[in-house]
């Protein structure tokens, strides 16, 4: 009878750490919001296509020496084109934070 009792706390426990890590994890996710003015420059002044080896995802850092256009008014966003696509990054680290479609 003593197995029960110890299994089923090791159970509760193990719900707990796992619950408890999911938790954490999701916390250290962190999504940027991209104001609608700037995706709206973007997608109204549509600029020449780079040519990016891979795939563009957000995180990735770009290259510096591909060119990023400003934002006007917004100085912590650029923008390229990539694919046809719209691609916005921050000027801080260079990292992609929005993906047009």
């Amino acid at each position: 009878m003593m197995k029960t009792p110890v299994a089923l706390s090791a159970a509760l426990i193990f719900a707990g750490v796992t619950v408890g890590t999911g938790s954490a994890f999701a916390q250290d996710m962190v999504i940027t919001e991209v104001p609608p003015p700037v995706r709206e420059y973007v997608i109204q002044h549509p600029v020449d296509p780079v040519v990016i080896e891979g795939d563009v995802v957000e995180g990735y850092v770009i290259p510096q020496d591909i060119e990023l256009r400003p934002v006007p008014d917004m100085p912590q966003y650029g923008y390229i084109y990539v694919n046809g696509q719209p691609v916005i990054v921050s000027l801080e680290n260079r990292k992609v934070i929005y993906l047009g479609e």
